[in-house]
C-alpha cells in the first residue's frame, strides 16, 4: 500500500512566514509542508505497506475550502483530535458527505476523487490510519456487526462516502494514538508485522467502544447546528443577509429536508431562527442609538419600510416606537 491522496495545495519547503508554531516532527515521518492563502498544513505519514499512519496539522487564518484528491478507494480510521468546527467532508460528483466532530472518532470509506471540505480560521490535528479493507475479514466479525458492515458498504456504492458510528476520543484511544506516535514513528522493520497488530487492536476497541461507551453523534443534528451556526453567522456580520436556500445547497440538502432536520433539532425552522436573530439584532441597534434606516441597512433591508413591517409584525410595534 502507498500513500493514495494528495492535498490541492501549492507545496513548499519552508512556510513564507510561519503563522503557528507546529508541533515537532515525528522522527521518521515523510513530511510535506503545504501552503496556500491563509492556510499553512503539515503532513507527516508513515507507510507499512499494509497500513500507513498520518498526522495532519493545519492553522488557518481565513475561512477555506481545502480539496483532496483520491486515486483509489480507501479505508481510514480518523482521529479529530481537534478542530474549530466539525469536519465534513464532502464528495461531490456522489453528494455525499461523512462528518467528524473535534475530539471523534470514525472509520470512514473514501471513494476515488475529489474531497472537499470547508475549513474555519483556527487550528486542526488530525491524527488517520489508511487501512487496507483485507484486515476486516468476514471470518473474524460476523454478518450483522458493524465492521463487517463497513466493509461491504463499498460493494452497494462505491462512489459514496460511508462512516461508521462516530465515537468520542477517550483515554483508551488517545494511548494508542501516543503508542502509534512513540512506536511507529521510529522505523524499525519488525515494525511492519506490529503495524498489523496495532490494526486490529485499533478494531477491538471500537467494538469496546460499539458495546460499551458508545456516543453515537446524530448525523441530522450536526447538520442542524452547523445551520444555525451558519445563520448565527450571517446575523452577526455587519450588514446581515440571509438566504436558507444557499445554507441548503452548501450542505447538499433540499430546503424542505433542512426545514424538516433543523425543525426537529431546535423546535423551529431555520427562517424562524433567523427572524428571531435578526429582530435582537435590530433591537440592539436601535437601543444603542442608531437610526432607523440604518438599522434597516445593518439588517439586510434595502427599503426602510420593509424593514418596519417586519419588525412590526415581530414585535407589535414599529421600530421608532421601540427606539
Amino acid at each position: 500500500m502507498k500513500k493514495t491522496f494528495q492535498f490541492i495545495l501549492p507545496e513548499v519547503e519552508i512556510f513564507t512566514t510561519q503563522t503557528k508554531a507546529f508541533l515537532p516532527k515525528l522522527p521518521d515521518s515523510q513530511l510535506q509542508r503545504y501552503e496556500g492563502e491563509g492556510i499553512q498544513l503539515v503532513e507527516e505519514y508513515m507507510d507499512y505497506h499494509s497500513v500507513i499512519f498520518y498526522r495532519i496539522q493545519v492553522h488557518v487564518q481565513q475561512p477555506t475550502q481545502l480539496t483532496v484528491r483520491t486515486h483509489t478507494c480507501d479505508y481510514h480510521l480518523l482521529y479529530n483530535l481537534h478542530s474549530p468546527e466539525t469536519i465534513v467532508l464532502e464528495h461531490r460528483s456522489s453528494q455525499s458527505q461523512a462528518l467528524l466532530p473535534s475530539e471523534h472518532d470514525s472509520y470512514i470509506y473514501i471513494p476515488k476523487g475529489k474531497i472537499r471540505t470547508d475549513l474555519f480560521p483556527g487550528d486542526y490535528l488530525v491524527y488517520g490510519v489508511l487501512v487496507d479493507i483485507g484486515y476486516i475479514r468476514p471470518e473474524i466479525y460476523q454478518a450483522n456487526h458493524f465492521l463487517s458492515e463497513f466493509r461491504k458498504a463499498h460493494l452497494r456504492d462505491k462512489n459514496c462516502l460511508y462512516q461508521s458510528a462516530i465515537w468520542p476520543i477517550k483515554e483508551k484511544t488517545r494511548y494508542q494514538i501516543s503508542h502509534i506516535e512513540e512506536r511507529f514513528f521510529k522505523y524499525h522493520k519488525d515494525n511492519e508485522a506490529m503495524a498489523v497488530k496495532m490494526l486490529y487492536d485499533l478494531f477491538d476497541i471500537a467494538i469496546y467502544k460499539n458495546f460499551q461507551f458508545h456516543e453515537k453523534i446524530n448525523p441530522n443534528q450536526l447538520l442542524a447546528e452547523r445551520a444555525e451556526r451558519m445563520i448565527r453567522d450571517q446575523v452577526m456580520q455587519t450588514f446581515s443577509s440571509c438566504s436558507i436556500q444557499t445554507i441548503a445547497d452548501q450542505m447538499q440538502v433540499d430546503i424542505s429536508t433542512l426545514d424538516k432536520l433543523y425543525k426537529a433539532v431546535y423546535g423551529e425552522t431555520p427562517r424562524q431562527t433567523w427572524n428571531k436573530l435578526i429582530v435582537q439584532k435590530a433591537k440592539d441597534l436601535l437601543l444603542a442609538g442608531y437610526a432607523v434606516k440604518e438599522v434597516s441597512n445593518y439588517c439586510g433591508y434595502g427599503q426602510q419600510q420593509n424593514f418596519s413591517t417586519f419588525f412590526k409584525k415581530h414585535t407589535g410595534i414599529c421600530p421608532s416606537q421601540y427606539k
